[in-house]
């Protein structure tokens, strides 16, 4: 990778915070790390995407999957640009020559050294709907460090429309606008996505089922079901929306397309490449540190930098690996043979007409896959935790 010396248009981060962001990076290159995020093969098993007798909404998309095999992979598997930046940032202070990375780079520093003594607030986090508090991490999270900070709430969205944020901060506006979301086909599966990012990531709120201790905090309490793991509704827009990156943007280099699920505080990410056919879920992430010293409303470092993969994933993601492609289908194809050519030739998003789970198990016989690649990033990585990286640290705040 080509570097050049850092920018001026970069901020620094105090040694602290590199040692706080390297942490959390290693949970996505290094399976004993204390939070490492997993990707899952999905396999799908039966589903409604190409049923006979017509095309089914989103809200009704129905998929029987099941984990397509007992060995996972680490989430920096499929985003080694991103590390690559990010890592060589933290080692040596270097940053890329492009431009576009330079950018994008500079979102997530400028993001962490903001968030740092500016936690996300709200009077009453656990008093707001959960469609509010995906609204909410939308304004102060997601669309920070996208390129850019605009999005789009569905219109058709039961929530009254409003122009303030939901954190409840004088003369917080949110970035985004009411607007259509629809995607899809009336032949296939379609139907109003939640929020769209820049026309590029899907964040969806799953509203899960819930119970609440009395003494405690509903925050702290809330024993979710398994509706934010496979999730039907989240499976069929990750795959739609990936079908029509395809069909509108061949020149890219993969088709792998993420989709986040939000659920009070935790969210899940879904990936599908249409065209190898392999579906991804990561594991659960915390959007709010739930560390031992954490401040009950300060964002969770592995949240914001999978935040920050999702909405540039573009720049950031470097698709699926040899292995994912030649092992790991997810038979979608298989399911939706009789309607594919609908899917890969007759998508659109906005002017579409449009006229429960068992609890999660616990993965005890998984096999993390291990790769080189993530291996020399983990040992990098541990350098610098232990505060033995390379760059000059004699400017930094303490």
């Amino acid at each position: 990778m080509s570097t050049t010396k850092k920018s001026n248009e970069i901020q620094t981060l105090s040694q602290e915070l590199r040692r706080q962001l390297a942490i959390a990076l290693d949970g996505f290159c290094f399976e004993a790390a204390l939070h490492s995020v997993k990707l899952r093969p999905i396999k799908v098993k039966n589903s409604n995407a190409a049923d006979s007798r017509g095309g089914i909404d989103f809200s009704k998309a129905y998929c029987d999957v099941s984990v397509g095999s007992k060995r996972v992979f680490l989430l920096g598997d499929i985003f080694q640009r991103g590390l690559d930046i990010i890592v060589d940032y933290l080692e040596e202070n270097k940053v890329p020559e492009n431009k576009q990375e330079q950018y994008v780079l500079g979102k997530l520093v400028s993001f962490i050294n903001t968030c740092s003594y500016d936690p996300i607030s709200t009077e009453d986090l656990e008093s707001i709907s959960e469609t509010d508090l995906t609204t909410l991490y939308i304004n102060h999270l997601f669309g920070k460090l996208s390129t850019s900070s605009r999005y789009v709430i569905s219109k058709n969205s039961d929530e009254k429309q409003k122009d303030e944020c939901p954190c409840g901060r004088p003369n917080c506006k949110l970035t985004g606008t009411y607007g259509e979301t629809c995607l899809g086909n009336v032949e296939v599966w379609h139907g109003h996505l939640g929020i769209i990012i820049n026309n590029e990531v899907i964040i969806e709120t799953v509203e899960e089922e819930s119970e609440s201790s009395d003494s405690l905090s509903p925050v702290d309490t809330k024993i979710k079901s398994s509706t934010l793991s496979r999730n039907s509704r989240l499976i069929a827009e990750t795959v739609v929306f990936s079908f029509l990156q395809k069909q509108t943007n061949p020149e890219r280099d993969h088709f792998l397309t993420p989709c986040v699920g939000i659920s009070n505080c935790e969210m899940i990410v879904l990936f599908y490449d249409s065209e190898h056919d392999v579906l991804l879920e990561s594991s659960r992430i915390p959007i709010l540190d739930q560390s031992e010293h954490g401040q009950s409303n300060r964002l969770n470092f592995a949240a914001i930098v999978v935040s920050w993969f999702v909405v540039n994933y573009k720049y950031l993601c470097s698709g699926l690996t040899d292995d994912m492609i030649s092992t790991y289908k997810a038979d979608f194809l298989l399911q939706a043979r009789d309607k594919i050519h609908v899917y890969e030739t007759k998508l659109t998003l906005g002017n579409v007409d449009m006229s429960s789970n068992k609890p999660n198990k616990t993965h005890s016989s998984e096999e993390v896959a291990t790769s080189l690649y993530l291996y020399k990033r983990h040992n990098k990585l541990s350098k610098i935790i232990f505060n033995k990286c390379n760059y000059d640290s004699s400017d930094d705040s303490n």
